[in-house]
Formats: structure tokens, sequence, C-alpha cells
């Protein structure tokens, strides 16, 4: 997840936490470890669990950072999932699935009819609603009530908006914090969070465009291995984002709020970009047949599975703006 410098916005892979994504999810392909028991509903495997622990710990002792960023990010992307489950559940749809990282599961736990737990790669999280497109099989005994596309078109969308939402309330929350903590008065406290969330945004907002606008500049700042070409906008590999949250974790409480308010509101409002594999476009496609359903007055509903190879181009794009911010960051360390 990229993070922009100078700008206090971010750039969530697509792999983070977008419903699209979850077709995409490379955790789909759940590969049994050697060691570890499934039994019914309850999964554990011990050695996979003691080798993300050995990880972490040699993670604290060498570099605290990245322990510190995974926490950060840890609480932000379970909060998004927790938007869109809530959600969910109120519009009548019935998710099956909330975990926190892809891949393999190593301690899952099946309460109800959904299924909870902690994967592998904590490379981000999902809640895997069934029925995502008009197409989609449904598995075994499945009520397609209980579906995403079943839904009414006001369901949908509250839903794909809930987790972006959530992240943005508490980017404000915290602000908010920090500046109540400051001596400022509630509503005060109040209006300058929605200030600073405003100016994530708009600073987000033009980096991506300066971005786009002098591609060449870019890149020939990444190709450049002497240094001398200045980018004429910085993101944030997690390389650097990790040095960011070590920082704010040495300025204390306030410090490590607005960094964390930073992170959350980021990743809130780049998922709202209309593109594919991103909440926003799932909002778009929401309101599209709403408002053509209202037009041809009859039921009208798109199959985002046409928007596969969009989402694809995206994920490439992000992909490759995360290598090159992990290219500069490096870069700049050494």
């Amino acid at each position: 997840m990229p993070v922009l410098r100078g700008s206090l916005g971010a750039m969530e892979t697509a792999q983070l936490s977008s419903p699209l994504a979850r077709q995409l999810d490379p955790g789909r392909l759940d590969g049994e470890l050697a060691e570890g028991a499934t039994r019914g509903s309850f999964t554990f495997r011990p050695m996979a669990l003691l080798a993300v622990a050995a990880v972490m710990a040699a993670s604290w002792y060498w570099v605290p950072e990245l322990v510190y960023l995974l926490g950060f990010l840890g609480v932000i992307i379970v909060a998004h999932e927790g938007g869109h489950f809530v959600a969910a559940r109120a519009a009548g749809m019935r998710p099956t699935e909330f975990f926190w990282g892809f891949g393999p599961e190593i301690l899952a736990v099946t309460h109800g009819d959904c299924r909870y737990g902690i994967k592998l790669l904590f490379l981000g999280g999902y809640v895997k609603l069934e029925g995502m497109t008009p197409t989609s099989e449904l598995p075994e005994g499945f009520n397609e009530a209980d579906t995403f596309r079943h839904a009414t078109h006001r369901g949908r969308l509250i839903t794909i908006l809930a987790g972006p939402l959530v992240n943005v309330a508490m980017a404000i929350a915290a602000f908010a914090v920090v500046k109540f903590a400051g001596g400022a008065g509630l509503a005060a406290s109040l209006m300058s969070s929605l200030a600073i969330v405003w100016e994530i945004v708009s600073l987000t907002g033009l980096a991506l465009w300066q971005l786009a606008a002098d591609l060449g500049a870019y890149v020939a700042a990444v190709v450049d291995t002497s240094g001398q070409t200045v980018a004429p906008v910085r993101f944030l590999s997690p390389v650097g984002q990790a040095r960011f949250s070590g920082q704010a974790v040495d300025m204390g409480a306030d410090g490590m709020l607005l960094w964390f308010g930073v992170l959350s509101c980021a990743v809130g409002v780049i998922n709202l970009v209309p593109l594919p594999p991103l909440d926003g476009s799932h909002a778009m496609v929401a309101i599209t047949e709403g408002v053509l359903q209202r037009v041809l007055r009859r039921p009208v509903q798109l199959n985002v599975a046409h928007l596969l190879p969009l989402a694809y181009l995206t994920i490439g794009v992000l992909l490759a703006i995360s290598v090159s911010a992990l290219v500069l960051d490096i870069r700049e360390l050494i």
C-alpha cells in the first residue's frame, strides 16, 4: 500500500479490501500445510502459527517499525472489513467468511453461518459475500435471498460504502482526540478534524493527477540510479511507511493517533476511487443500476465480471507504483 509522501494520502493495493478482489484473492487457493489440524469448524496449524510468531519476533528485534506498521494496518483493515460485514448483515446478506490475511488458514473457526480467522499472509483482509455477480455460482444449499445480488440497490450501495466510511470516521475520531487533548473544544476539534480529512482527500487527488500528468518524469526519477532526477510526486512503500510508523510511536500517543488517522483516511479515500477492484467501482455499479432501473422502469443488473480486465489493469498499475515507491525508498535509505 504505497502512501503519498507530502500529500498525506495513500494508495491501497487491490487485494487489501474490495468485494471484487475476493474473486482475485490468492488466498482462495487455501493450500494445506504439512503440520496442522482441521476438525469440523475449527482450524489450527501450530507450525504455521509458530513460523509467523518467529517472523514477528525477528521483526520486533531487527525492524520494530515494521511491527508497528502491521499493527496500524491490522486495525484499519479489520475495521474496514467489519464495516462491510455489519452493513451486509443489515441489508439481508449472509457473509460466509471474514478473514485477516490471505493464503492458507492458520487459525479459523466457524461460528453460526460465517467463518472467521487469520490467514498466513498479512497483506490485507476480506469479507466474502456470495453472488457478487449475476452469473456467479453459489455453494450447495446457499439461499439466493442471502446473496449480494439479491439485495436492494440501497443495501448493496451501503454495504460497499460502509468499509471506506468506517476508515474515514476513525480518522476523524483520531484527529479530534488529538485536538481535544490539546485543549480545543469538542466542536472545534471536530471541525479541525474534518478540515484535515478534506486536506488528505484534496492532496491525494492532486498528487495522483500530477503523477498521471507527468508520468515520464516520475519514471525517469525511478530509473535514474544516481538519484539526481527528482520525482514530481513521491509515494511511500511499506519501507517508508514503517519508518514513519516508528517515528509516530516515538512521538507518543498524539503521534500515533495522527499517523493512524492519515493511514485510515487514505485507505478509505483511495477505496472510493471508481476503478475495479476498489469499492468505488461497485458503488458506481449500484448507482448506475438504480438510475437505469428508474429510467427504464424494469429490473437492471450489470455484470461486474465484465470489469475483470480493467481490474487486472488497475492491480498492475498499483503494483507498479508500489515497486517504484520501494525503489525510491530504498535508494533514499542507502
